[in-house]
């Protein structure tokens, strides 16, 4: 099952009511009687006033915040604050507190005394204790406090008759209060990941759970009660000690999803038939051998996950499951696949990676609503020609195979977005995919290759080509023509210069040169007008003494020139005016040039096993500089000791989650919108968004009439997302719609923004 079903149960079910606004019409606070520094922060929607307060590295909450007393929602999340202050009492109007990522111990008990608090978030603190007096916010129906350090609950807790949503996660807990049975209209139970080896009985009395999350304990077993859960829905287990599942389980006829991932169960009994609602079934990463026919019956089933498991064969009965959507079968035994797979035609996802397959079932091809196929790390000798086709494919892994050619019946991959063809054992780069125009990412890394045919210049719709570890001797002359290609990776393989024509790539924004036979650093590739990435790192190929004066003309942002011979830099890297990463370890840099000082963005700096002795007297200039490391250098002016502790700690966890977030509330406000423009507007917006003309022209021949506009809304927006990927942010779709004047559609999607946080659990 893929990680998107593995879900972490801290999202509120669309029938939980929260605190909420008319997204409609977020306006500013008007003037106020009394000033205050945050009352431009403001948002105000009826009589709901949030103010957000995230990431500004606070150590306590700013005194100003508790004159805000008209406060319904106050977000504060990942500042440094280790205590919450008493005036948290004068907040009287909250309805929503979020404090998560901080580093509060202890919680202050006027939170309790906050009357119309709805929404209580403290995840991600340091938070041991959980007081008993929780039970007197009567209102509250949503408590997070994943990720603290909790052992134990009280038994006050079960007192909260409004809760719908507990989350619990990440904590430390061993076991669960009986009173717990008293949450009489909780919805979503987290759990996961805590110290649990039973589940307490008394539990299962909440008839209204619908969502129960238990992955990441010690359990072995259920209690026989947990039948009497006969409403839950989503029921997740993963990564426990379960050898069976236990019998109890087949009688919660509801269940939707049932994740049994990462246990040690052999056999999946044949009681699974009564679950006849099961849409999504994680069994990953157990000692299955094989499956029962009852499985087989479950003709409801869309998502399937059996990887890494033990089993040799899928029985012929698979064409029963004709609902199924996505088939994971990675890291079996399987030597073959059933031609009754192709009955199952409503596939659109199939994995059966890591395997001893050599062929797939020619009645494959009939799968005519299957966009990804993984058949990586199994032993076929060529792509199978089947493959040719499924006409609306747009994702091929096939690496690690044994793979020498491609079929010519892979030119009718029209919709073919993404081929992976890395790891095989071709030496002559199949034509077959230069008729391949709609792809935009092609790896033939790790093969023999010795050169590019000129064809490969047809791949106009080209973004991302992985070149690397093959037998190239020069850069193909033709990659210049593929005007869209932003990503090219040319490491591993034995070239020695870099021709002028480079500068022509002008959409190229990441090269890649590391491990080659260059004599000198290629000059060349300070032309690139808009390369952002630059990785120069020669740890296996032949190293260079210094860096050219032209360096100074780059427009990366990135430059990783580690593994040289480099005794300093030159002192015109000043003039990357954009530089905010520099990886220059494992060199023999004695000193760094006065004029680094002058690179004020410069965001990491990484130096380690150089030749250092001292730095530029006007170092601490760099005061963006987040991530500095020197170790393994001779270091005295100044000391070592004083030098570690400029290091920050890394933050990319955080961020990875955000994306994530972002991408989801991202696709929400897409469809929020679909009322909102007219075709003119959206043509406005699809251009200022920098959309190329001909996919906006495309998309009006494809979904022209009125009734189609909301769909054609949509579509438009989601190819800005994949299209400019990272920098189609929700900041930038809510500025793009201020400047052209959208104020209403700006508006609502400032708000959600804002609510979203406030809400996200």
């Amino acid at each position: 099952m893929s990680e998107k079903h593995k879900k972490n149960l801290t999202v509120a079910p669309s029938n939980v009511r929260r605190p909420s606004m008319d997204k409609k019409h977020a306006k500013k606070p008007e003037g106020k009687k009394k000033s205050n520094k945050f009352h431009s922060k403001l948002h105000v929607q009826g009589s709901k006033v949030c103010l957000e307060l995230n990431s500004h590295g606070y150590r306590e909450i700013p005194d100003a915040v508790f004159d805000l007393t008209e406060l319904t929602c106050f977000i504060f999340m990942n500042n440094d604050i280790d205590r919450i202050p008493e005036k948290i009492k004068e907040l009287h109007s909250l309805e929503a507190l979020v404090l998560t990522g901080n580093n509060v111990h202890i919680i202050n008990r006027q939170i309790f005394n906050l009357p119309k608090l709805q929404v209580l978030d403290l995840s991600n603190n340091e938070i041991q204790i959980l007081p008993s007096e929780v039970s007197s916010l009567t209102e509250l129906t949503q408590l997070l406090l994943n990720g603290n350090r909790l052992d134990a609950l009280p038994s006050t807790l079960g007192d909260m008759k409004k809760l719908r949503v507990l989350g619990l996660n990440d904590n430390m807990l061993t076991c669960l209060p009986d009173t717990l049975a008293g949450l009489e209209s909780l919805q979503i139970l987290g759990l996961e990941r805590n110290l649990l080896e039973f589940f307490n009985p008394a539990v299962c009395k909440i008839e209204s759970l619908l969502r129960l999350g238990l992955s990441g304990n010690k359990m072995s077993n259920l209690p026989h009660e947990i039948e009497e859960m006969v409403g839950l829905e989503q029921l997740l287990l993963d990564d426990n000690c379960f050898e069976f599942i236990p019998i109890e389980v087949f009688s919660l006829h509801e269940l939707i999803e049932l994740s049994f991932c990462g246990n040690k169960i052999t056999a999946v009994q044949g009681d699974i038939r009564s679950m006849t609602k099961l849409r999504v079934l994680g069994l990953n990463n157990n000692e299955i051998t094989d499956l029962p026919p009852e499985l087989m019956e479950l003709t409801h089933i869309e998502v399937l996950g059996l990887n890494s498991n033990q089993l040799r064969c899928v029985s012929d009965q698979i064409a029963n499951l004709y609902c199924m959507k996505e088939l994971n079968l990675g890291s079996n035994q399987l030597k073959e696949l059933p031609d009754s797979i192709s009955l199952c035609c409503n596939l659109e996802v199939l994995s059966v990676v890591d395997n001893k397959l050599t062929k797939l079932p020619i009645e494959l091809g009939g799968l005519h609503k299957l966009h990804t196929l993984m058949i990586s790390q199994n032993d076929f000798p060529s792509i199978p020609v089947c493959v040719g086709a499924l006409q609306l494919l747009q994702v091929l892994l096939a690496e690690d195979n044994q793979i020498e050619e491609v079929p010519e019946t892979f030119a009718g991959l029209t919709h073919l977005r993404h081929f992976n063809l890395s790891v095989n054992r071709i030496s002559s780069f199949p034509l077959a995919i230069c008729k391949v125009q709609s792809l935009e990412v092609l790896d033939v890394s790790c093969n023999n290759l010795l050169d590019i045919p000129h064809e490969i210049s047809n791949l106009t719709n080209l973004k991302v080509l992985n070149l690397k570890e093959n037998l190239l001797e020069e850069i193909p002359q033709q990659l210049y023509s593929l005007s869209q290609l932003c990503g090219l990776d040319l490491s591993d393989n034995s070239l020695s210069e870099v021709p002028e024509e480079v500068c022509q790539m002008t959409s190229l924004t990441e090269l890649d040169l590391s491990n080659n036979k260059f004599f000198e650093f290629p000059k060349t590739v300070c032309n690139i007008p808009n390369l952002t990435t630059l990785r120069f790192d020669q740890a296996n190929g032949s190293k260079v003494p210094n860096l050219p004066d032209e360096i100074g003309f780059s427009k990366a942002k990135h430059l990783v020139i580690s593994n040289n011979t480099l005794r300093t830099l030159p002192k015109s890297i000043n003039g990357m005016t954009n530089l905010t990463h520099l990886h220059a370890e494992h060199n023999l840099i004695q000193y760094l040039p006065d004029t680094i000082c002058h690179m004020l963005g410069l965001q990491l700096l990484h130096l380690n096993d150089n030749q250092l002795t001292t730095l530029p007297h006007n170092f601490d200039k760099l005061i963006f500089l987040r991530d500095l490391r020197l170790f393994d250098n001779q270091l005295k002016v100044p000391p070592m000791d004083v030098c570690i502790s400029g290091v920050m700690q890394p933050i990319g966890l955080f961020l990875r989650k955000a994306f994530k977030r972002e991408e989801l509330l991202m696709d929400r406000m897409f469809h929020s919108m679909r009322d909102d423009l007219s075709k003119s507007e959206l043509r406005a917006l699809l251009k200022k968004l920098r959309v190329p003309e001909d996919h906006i022209t495309e998309l009006e021949q494809r979904l022209p009439s009125r009734d189609q506009l909301p769909e054609r809304i949509v579509a438009g927006l989601r190819f800005w997302r994949d299209f400019f990927g990272p920098a189609a942010t929700i900041d930038e779709l809510i500025r793009v719609t201020h400047i052209i004047n959208f104020e209403a559609v700006s508006n609502k999607l400032r708000t959600m923004k804002v609510y979203a946080q406030r809400l996200r659990l």
